[in-house]
């Protein structure tokens, strides 16, 4: 009986086969290191940008603000409050009055998406779409419901500013064919 030898024999390798295999483990070696090096300046240096969904979380609260109608100055409510476990905020401006309107805000990874139940009968939904460096954030027209197309008037753009944590502003933008009409400024004081 003719036993057979159970150990591999060494394959014949070239330079050029030596060479792919010195650059893949080169590229993996330098990965991982890269890997733990970013890593480690991520933790030591966290990003500076906030998560734009905390800043309107801290604004659970009734805010008043006033303006100036036909008949003298109109005081505006808007209350915050956090729904759906914390993953979401509720805006009523108006609350309780036949002029009541609704904002969800809701987070979406780094950005914020806003969907606003609006007195003119749609509902524009709104996202930031660059980080949030300060003290504002700014939400632009994504989309819309119960609209014909985006060249109805509806509400476009909404910029809040935490002025600090007890005065905060709203610049809404209304858009009426397809450009902007108008915009609405408001400053709060948290009640």
């Amino acid at each position: 009986m003719v036993r057979q030898n159970s150990r591999r024999q060494p394959e014949f390798q070239t330079a050029e086969s030596r060479g792919v295999r010195t650059r893949v483990l080169l590229l993996v070696l330098g990965g991982t290191l890269w890997g733990l090096w970013s890593g480690q300046a991520l933790a030591e240096h966290p990003s500076p940008l906030p998560m734009p969904f905390e800043l309107v979380k801290e604004l659970v609260g009734t805010w008043q603000g006033s303006k100036q109608a036909l008949d003298g100055q109109e005081t505006i409510t808007v209350e915050y409050t956090l729904t759906s476990k914390g993953t979401a905020v509720i805006e009523r401006m108006h609350p309780g009055t036949t002029k009541e309107m609704i904002s969800v805000y809701a987070q979406d990874g780094h950005q914020i998406v806003m969907t606003h139940y609006c007195l003119l009968g749609n509902q524009p939904r709104m996202k930031t779409s660059s980080p949030v460096t300060g003290n504002s954030i700014t939400l632009s027209y994504i989309d819309g419901t119960n609209m014909r197309s985006v060249q109805d008037k509806h509400m476009h753009e909404l910029t809040l500013t935490l002025v600090d944590d007890r005065h905060i502003n709203h610049e809404w933008t209304v858009f009426e064919n397809g450009r902007e009409a108008v915009t609405h400024s408001f400053a709060f004081a948290r009640q």
